[in-house]
């Protein structure tokens, strides 16, 4: 993880839910998290519609030019890259692993920015995430954002997740080791193809 904010949802995360999968929605406590609240979201997935935004923080709405609450997740991304992040939407709710992804942005007036976003289960099927900037952009919140691209995608397991935030804590950055995707999505490859992404199957946060 390149952010120490994507760091700090994921130690949260892996703190409340304790042994289980994922916990529930009802165990967050926003301000044990508060730092992080503005880029915050939370993901229904109803079983007939596409995934949807529950709940989405200040900055990550201002980024976008709007209120994102009932919005479609999916379109907020690049029309090529939707069915990938819909295929690691399902793999996160699924198989109770976190992703991270990094992203493009591109603005209405075609700046561009770099964002880490985060990805993690909560129980019945809802998913808890982040995006952050990894970068100052003066224009953030005045140029609204009208598309986001997948550059990179990569699975975590969460029974290291926790070792992985303390070392990074413990300035050990980069210290980090990515796991491949659940049976049923996963190949023998080193790296896999969804369309034209590539998730990899390890690396280096």
């Amino acid at each position: 993880m390149k952010h120490d904010g994507t760091a700090a949802l994921l130690a949260y995360w892996n703190r409340i839910r304790g042994k289980r999968p994922a916990p529930e929605r009802s165990e967050i406590e926003p301000g044990a998290i508060a730092r992080q609240l503005p880029d915050i979201f939370i993901l229904e997935q109803p079983e007939t519609e596409p995934a949807r935004f529950r709940l989405a923080g200040t900055r990550l709405c201002a980024n976008h030019g709007g209120e994102l609450k009932n919005s479609s997740f999916l379109s907020l991304w690049a029309e090529e890259d939707r069915d990938g992040v819909e295929h690691i939407l399902q793999m996160v709710a699924g198989s109770k692993r976190a992703a991270v992804i990094d992203i493009e942005a591109k603005s209405l007036s075609g700046r561009s920015a770099s964002f880490e976003m985060l990805l993690l289960p909560l129980a019945n099927g809802k998913l808890i995430g982040s995006m952050i900037a990894l970068e100052h952009a003066y224009w953030l919140g005045a140029d609204r954002i009208i598309e986001n691209s997948v550059r990179a995608i990569r699975m975590i397991d969460p029974r290291r997740a926790e070792l992985q935030v303390t070392l990074k804590a413990a300035a050990c950055a980069g210290a980090s080791a990515y796991f491949p995707a659940p049976p049923r999505f996963a190949s023998p490859a080193p790296s896999r193809q969804i369309r034209h992404l590539t998730v990899l199957k390890g690396g280096k946060g």
